[in-house]
């Protein structure tokens, strides 16, 4: 199992596994519903007792006493598509379950103001995901994880003259109100285990 594997059934969010906190999911549905499973593979551990860091799924499927077969598996080239314009010159607002939970993308745009400065965004009640700007993949933010709070934004990819395209695909659960924060300083967490 990867660090991260989302589950839905018929576009319903399910749960989320992850190394070492929840390694069982139990979910429910009906004949004929569809199962999806999003696996985002983040890297492996290179020490430790936890070296042999597998990924993927792992073992056998089941459905009460039957195992799942005929799968159809799907790479997801997010950036390509982010890059080439997506979701912005498709959607307006969010894709995905529309509760804020499970694997959303979320857009907005930054007006232009004439300056192009660098910053740093900070996703205040976000859980965990990515951030593009302009098609440029910003980075992971996973606030509970690590003491960086905001991710860097050089300030020549910001355009002075047009909005600028914020995306984010948060895979666990939005705030309420899904906003981000652009901030003149970096943000860090000096105290192990808060956000």
């Amino acid at each position: 199992m990867g660090l991260g594997w989302v589950g839905s059934v018929s576009q319903v969010y399910q749960g989320l596994l992850q190394r070492d906190t929840e390694l069982v999911m139990n979910v429910t549905g009906q004949e004929g519903d569809l199962l999806d499973v999003l696996v985002e593979n983040m890297g492996r551990v290179n020490f430790g007792s936890k070296i042999h860091d597998n990924k993927g799924i792992l073992g056998e499927l089941i459905l009460g006493r039957n195992v799942l077969t005929d799968w159809l598996i799907f790479p997801l080239d997010i950036d390509g598509a982010i890059s080439s314009g997506w979701p912005h010159t498709v959607l307006q607002g969010s894709e995905g379950p529309g509760d804020g939970t499970g694997p959303t993308v979320y857009m907005g745009t930054l007006p232009p103001n004439g300056l192009a400065w660098d910053t740093y965004l900070k996703l205040t009640g976000w859980t965990k995901g990515q951030v593009w700007i302009n098609g440029v993949n910003l980075g992971r933010y996973w606030p509970t994880r690590g003491p960086q709070q905001t991710l860097y934004v050089p300030g020549p990819l910001l355009s002075q003259s047009r909005p600028n395209n914020i995306t984010v695909l948060e895979l666990e659960a939005a705030p309420a109100h899904p906003r981000v924060l652009f901030m003149d300083r970096p943000q860090l967490n000096t105290t192990p285990g808060k956000p």
